[in-house]
């Protein structure tokens, strides 16, 4: 309650005679000798303000005083003249200068009562040069007055009354007041009586042009407490534009020998905007906030201030102890304001044109309920709203009122009237965005969604589960532990400023926090962890979120993503549990690509362990293959169903579907997926062609890839995820032919022997061979419908050609083909090199158009084997 003694915070001050110094010419002004005291009740809210120029509150626009700094106690006020005109202690100023006016009348009154007071009251002019609160007592104060008083009658607008007044003081020359008692009102609040005074007697010279030092000290008492809250509510907050004040008094007058017995006196004095002061503006110095230091048993946080309040006045003060009442807004702006803490002060020594150091310290021992209780209709408590409020930076209220002080030598009525006056005090708060000091994510899980799930219903989202690490940079002046029970929220995720999806974490998730040490930060600070269980992450832009996987699959930096939440916390402390809501936080995840510049299937290193043929149509065969492969990344996932579409040569062939799929980390054995060869329905004539071409290579042992490319129907609760997944394909090479489980698809060598066509047995005598045959199929048995082959040496030479077209089986695993005919090139340099090899075994080549018969699937493959070994037998 910043200069709340510039109301008449007056006191029945004792009315025995002071000394009194008089004088009918300039003299100087002369240094007190008692010891001064001012009335104050600043306080200040319980929050930080980063401000170094303070904060400033209450009618901040109002022009401020401007009076010179000087550590002197006697510091006269300027001429008004020679600089602009305000007052200082403006409240004080009014009630002496009203005085002087007063008792001017009061002298004039007893000659011309009309036209002399009219004289008196204008052409007064008293000059303050000093103001000091000289001492206090149980009932009130003593107000040290030291100025120039003198009479000008060009002042005087009526040149009846201007002559008049001259005559009159000319004739009488001085006149000489008793003890009096002032009474000084508030006409526009009811009436209210402001204060009284108690003047000793006083003589002055009336005559116009001479200078009168006063020096009086005054007994001043307050007057109607709701009168003088009213004013110091207007003023502080900002409605106090003019203020007018009215003096009356009975007053016992005397000229030389000559008494005229007791006079009415009454006068008016309006003050405007110019000459109210405003609020003083504060710094917090020091701010200390720990646990209760006075009893470790006793709950509860000690708050420590150190407050730099300004003072722009020439004053000596010494405040004695006070106490105040901390109190915040309630739910809505009429409700009863909550008290949270009581604060008390320490004695504070005010030197002149000096800022007032203030020490406040307190302690809370619980939060109240309805802080905590939400308001009605709304989620948030008023703990919710003011917190919120501070951390967005936004500017919020605190309320100070005075309290019960903590020394008993502390005026009673000064307690009395400080507990009428509520100060408002506007807050700016801080910006945490900055406190995050690092945010990591580990034991990360990706869950796809369930396809039977309702498009676009959360069960139809993907999920994450991780467990989160957060470091926080708490303020260095928070010196008690903070628990975090639990924890909810709703975070933007970001690449490169631009959103593409929200992780829903609005379920409450169980946390801790706990303080650690790290020698590279000033600041405490406070690791809070917790876990994502299922946290569904909705894809709000399919092209942004396309862009981000394909940075994560294929690129070689780090992809940095954004968060930007408002988070649910729940706080554990000495004073108890609370929700707060909406904190905004930020941060950042950085992926770091876990394949790099290599193929993303180099480092799968699929390898079908078995076939087994489900199902089979004329132009479609529906089977399940078991798959071995490694998971490089740190992630792992659950995937109840993903269909992909699988290409060749960017021709469609197959679908490959995965369900109820756990993906781990590091070698993941025995995953099972379904497929469906259908190169008609997916790529037309096209599909058929390409997927001709697929199988010879993959029969002749060739280096075969395929690209698997996810389509908006990859997953069926989720066609936009599906979609922007359909811009991100893999490229997978189809591991060799060979028995499965024998380890040959492991084989890179193209020279190498070939996987369909084991061996050979070439007959001469009756110009047949045998086949020794590999199968891919556990379960089901190949068909072989038509042979159309020919045989080379070196590559070039043909040997012979084998016309086969009566089926024969291919069961599981080796077998043998019957007898086939061959049609030697008897004539060729290959038939040399037969007759050469025989007894022993031939290299050869091998070409062949080969009609096959899957149950109920044909199809016609071309086969190129080398280095085919034929034993050459008679």
């Amino acid at each position: 309650m910043a200069d709340d003694s510039t109301a008449p915070l007056l006191s029945r001050a004792s009315t025995d005679s002071r000394d009194t110094s008089y004088s009918h010419k300039q003299h100087q002004q002369q240094r007190p000798d008692s010891p001064s005291f001012q009335l104050s009740s600043e306080s200040t809210p319980l929050l930080r303000h980063e401000d170094a120029y303070g904060i400033s509150y209450g009618t901040e626009n109002r022009r401020r005083s401007s009076a010179s700094v000087s550590s002197n106690p006697l510091w006269p006020i300027e001429d008004p003249s020679k600089r602009p005109r305000y007052r200082q202690w403006p409240i004080v100023i009014a009630i002496t200068t009203l005085l002087a006016a007063v008792i001017l009348t009061l002298v004039f009154g007893f000659a011309a009562p009309s036209a002399v007071k009219q004289y008196a009251q204008e052409a007064a002019v008293f000059k303050p040069q000093r103001i000091s609160l000289d001492s206090a007592t149980s009932e009130g104060i003593s107000i040290r007055v030291q100025g120039e008083f003198s009479l000008d009658g060009s002042r005087v607008r009526q040149p009846l009354v201007r002559g008049t007044g001259r005559f009159a003081t000319w004739i009488a020359k001085e006149v000489e007041t008793g003890k009096t008692e002032v009474d000084v009102y508030l006409p526009e609040y009811d009436n209210a009586l402001l204060g009284r005074a108690f003047l000793p007697a006083i003589k002055v010279d009336i005559r116009e042009g001479h200078s009168n030092s006063i020096d009086i000290v005054a007994g001043l008492q307050s007057g109607d407490v709701a009168g003088i809250r009213q004013v110091a509510d207007d003023w502080m907050n900002g409605r106090l534009a003019r203020l007018r004040v009215q003096g009356t008094a009975d007053v016992n007058i005397r000229s030389g020998i000559l008494k005229f017995g007791s006079q009415a006196i009454t006068a008016d004095l309006a003050l405007t905007e110019k000459d109210i002061p405003a609020l003083p503006s504060f710094s917090i110095d020091k701010l200390n906030v720990h646990e209760n230091p006075w009893n470790p048993k006793d709950p509860g946080i000690a708050v420590e201030v150190a407050v730099s309040i300004s003072n722009d006045y020439a004053l000596s003060v010494v405040i004695p102890p006070l106490g105040f009442d901390i109190l915040l807004p309630n739910c809505i702006p009429t409700d009863p304001h909550i008290l949270v803490a009581k604060v008390t002060t320490e004695t504070v020594n005010v030197q002149p044109a000096a800022p007032a150091i203030v020490d406040v310290s307190g302690l809370v021992r619980r939060l109240p309920s309805e802080l905590t209780r939400v308001c009605p209709g709304k989620k948030d408590s008023p703990l919710d709203l003011i917190i919120s409020a501070y951390l967005k930076e936004h500017k919020t209220v605190i309320y100070v009122r005075g309290g019960n002080p903590p020394s008993a030598s502390t005026p009673g009525w000064m307690v009395d009237l400080l507990k009428s006056v509520t100060i408002p005090v506007p807050v700016t708060g801080h910006d945490f965005g900055q406190l995050i000091k690092n945010f990591s994510m580990t034991d990360v899980h990706f869950s796809l969604p369930d396809p039977v799930a309702e498009p676009n219903s959360p069960e139809a989202q993907p999920k994450i589960s991780a467990m989160v690490k957060v470091m926080v940079e708490l303020p260095e002046e928070m010196n008690f532990d903070v628990d975090i029970p639990h924890v909810r929220a709703n975070v933007g995720v970001y690449y490169e400023d631009d959103k593409f999806g929200i992780l829903d974490l609005s379920e409450w998730q169980p946390s801790n926090a706990s303080r650690i040490d790290d020698p590279d930060s000033t600041r405490p600070l406070l690791l809070v962890s917790f876990e994502i269980k299922d946290g569904p992450l909705q894809v709000t832009d399919n092209d942004v979120f396309s862009q981000v996987v394909q940075s994560i699959l294929f690129g070689n930096d780090p992809v940095e993503l954004d968060l930007q939440a408002l988070v649910d916390g729940e706080i554990a402390t000495t004073l108890g549990q609370f929700i707060i809501h909406d904190i905004p936080a930020q941060g950042s995840i950085n992926v770091k690509p876990p394949f790099g510049s290599r193929p993303i299937g180099s480092l799968i290193k699929p390898r079908v362990e078995s076939f087994e043929i489900l199902h089979t149509t004329q132009s479609t065969i529906s089977l399940q293959a078991t798959v071995n492969f490694s998971n490089p990344t740190p992630y792992s996932a659950s995937i109840p169903y993903i269909d992909c579409l699988m290409l060749y040569n960017g021709t469609a062939l197959a679908h490959v579907t995965g369900r109820s799929l756990s993906v781990v980390p590091g070698d993941n054995i025995g995953v099972v997926f379904e497929a469906l060869w259908s190169p008609l329905a997916a790529g037309a004539d096209i599909g058929v062609i390409a997927g001709r071409e697929l199988l010879s290579n993959y029969i002749s042992g060739l280096n075969t890839t395929v690209t698997l490319q996810a389509h908006e129907g990859s997953l069926p609760g989720l066609p936009d995820l599906g979609k922007a997944l359909s811009g991100i394909s893999v490229n997978v090479s189809v591991p060799k032919l060979g028995t499965p489980g024998d380890g040959q698809g492991d084989d890179d060598d193209d020279e190498g022997s070939p996987h369909f066509i084991k061996d050979a047995t070439l007959h001469l005598w009756s110009s047949t061979a045998v086949f020794t045959l590999t199968s891919p199929l556990r379960h089901s048995t190949l068909y072989i419908d038509k042979i159309d082959a020919t045989a080379f040496y070196n590559h070039t030479e043909p040997i012979g050609r084998i016309d086969y077209e009566l089926p024969f089986a291919v069961p599981p695993g080796d077998s043998e083909t019957p007898r086939l005919p061959v049609a030697l090139d008897l004539g060729g340099v290959g038939y040399d090199a037969v007759r050469r090899a025989l007894g022993g075994t031939l290299m050869m080549d091998a070409k062949a158009k080969v009609g096959v018969t899957l149950s109920e699937y044909s199809t016609t493959v071309f086969y190129q084997g080398r280095g085919i070994g034929a034993k050459v037998r008679i």
